[in-house]
C-alpha cells in the first residue's frame, strides 16, 4: 500500500486524499497553515473527518534527527513548524518500516528529505536537482558563520546575514510524479 504524507503545498494544488490510492497522513501544523474558508482547509478537514486522512504528530527521535539534519543544512530558520512535523512525520513512518513519499513542492522540505534519504514528490515544480548545505555570510564584511547561527546579524558589523550554498551535491533522480492526485 501506497503511504504518502502531504504538506500544506499538496493541498493548495488540489490533492484530496480521498481520491488517494493508499494511505494519506499530514500533521495538525498543516491546517494552521491553511487559510479559513478555502477549498484547501475544506478538503483537509472534510478527508480528516471521513477518515481518508490521518493527521497525527511523530515522535520526539524523529523530531530531534530533523532538527539534526535541518541544522546541518543550514534549512533551520527556513522550514516551518509544519515543514519539520511533516518531515519528522514521514521519518517516523519510515522507521515503522514504512515507505512514505513526501508530497510537497517546498524546496526545503525536499533538501532535508533529501538528506534523510526519505522519497517525496513535487507537484508543481521539477523538485530538486542538487542538495545543498548552506551557510550564513555577512554581505558587508563577508564574515562566515555556520549553518543554524542563531543571531540575524553579523557580530563583526552589524549587516542582515545572508545564505549562501556551501556545498551541493547531486540529488537522487525523482522519477515519481503525483500528477494524478490532483483533480
Amino acid at each position: 500500500m501506497r503511504i504518502f504524507v502531504l504538506d500544506t503545498s499538496a493541498f493548495i494544488m488540489g490533492v484530496n486524499p480521498s481520491s488517494i490510492e493508499g494511505m494519506a497522513y499530514s500533521v495538525p501544523a498543516v491546517a494552521d497553515e491553511l487559510p479559513d474558508g478555502t477549498m484547501a482547509s475544506l478538503r483537509f478537514n472534510t478527508s480528516r473527518i471521513s477518515g481518508k486522512l490521518i493527521v497525527k504528530m511523530s515522535d520526539l527521535r524523529s523530531e530531534n534527527a530533523v532538527r539534526t539534519a535541518s541544522v546541518q543544512l543550514g534549512e533551520d530558520q527556513v522550514l516551518s513548524e509544519a515543514d519539520r512535523q511533516i518531515l519528522a512525520l514521514a521519518l517516523n513512518l519510515k522507521l515503522d518500516g514504512k515507505a512514505p513519499t513526501i508530497v510537497s513542492d517546498d524546496y526545503a522540505i525536499q533538501n532535508v528529505a533529501e538528506r534523510l534519504k526519505l522519497s517525496y514528490s513535487p507537484l508543481a515544480t521539477f523538485g530538486i536537482s542538487y542538495e545543498f548545505d548552506w551557510i550564513l555570510f555577512c554581505p558587508a564584511c563577508f564574515k562566515k558563520y555556520p549553518a543554524g547561527y542563531a543571531c540575524a546579524v553579523c557580530r563583526v558589523c552589524g549587516t542582515e546575514l545572508k545564505r549562501k550554498v556551501l556545498r551541493k551535491l547531486r540529488a537522487r533522480a525523482r522519477a515519481e510524479w503525483i500528477q494524478s492526485l490532483i483533480f
